[in-house]
């Protein structure tokens, strides 16, 4: 993968299609503990992360931009400690992407709060996962989405990943 601090995956309309139409389990925090215990947990987005934590669950790694829906209807605060990273709509930075990996790797708990749109964290989530992680998410409207990362899992992500444009700073 050739990516370079600067640069950042553009995420194309046929590849939002695809994220989109991945299989996921829709499932509440109680269901995610029985169904999942002992599997590694992260979760991306505020209320997915709010509702887990809530539920006494808290996850190795915690994504979020402090807002909701793209809107700051309901006010979520910084968290002291938190790694910030600035990551625009739409893109997964290079700066989120490798910040991942690294967390992943040390396996100690985290919180990376996004300056932008955390949603596309998913895919470097289970790039850099093994198979005993679950990713929890918010399906705004719907509710939290839950998906063990497999071999299968990340074959799919790693095609996606392979064909998106990378854009860089002049």
């Amino acid at each position: 993968m050739q990516l370079k601090s600067g640069c950042k995956f553009k995420v194309s309309a046929s590849i939002n299609s695809e994220i989109s139409a991945t299989k996921h389990t829709l499932c509440t925090p109680e269901e995610l503990a029985t169904i999942y215990s002992g599997a590694r947990i992260v979760s991306v987005g505020d209320v997915t992360t709010e509702r887990l934590i809530a539920s006494g669950i808290t996850p190795l790694l915690q994504i979020v931009d402090l807002r909701t829906k793209r809107s700051d209807r309901k006010e979520y605060r910084h968290m002291e400690g938190s790694l910030t990273i600035k990551n625009e709509a739409g893109t997964i930075s290079h700066d989120l992407f490798f910040l991942i990996k690294d967390i992943l790797a040390k396996k100690k708990p985290a919180r990376i709060e996004v300056l932008g749109e955390e949603d596309l964290a998913v895919l470097p989530i289970i790039y850099y996962s093994d198979d005993n992680t679950v990713v929890a998410y918010g399906v705004p409207d719907v509710g939290m989405a839950c998906l063990r990362v497999d071999s299968h899992l990340k074959l799919i992500v790693n095609s996606m990943i392979e064909r998106m444009e990378i854009e860089c700073p002049n």
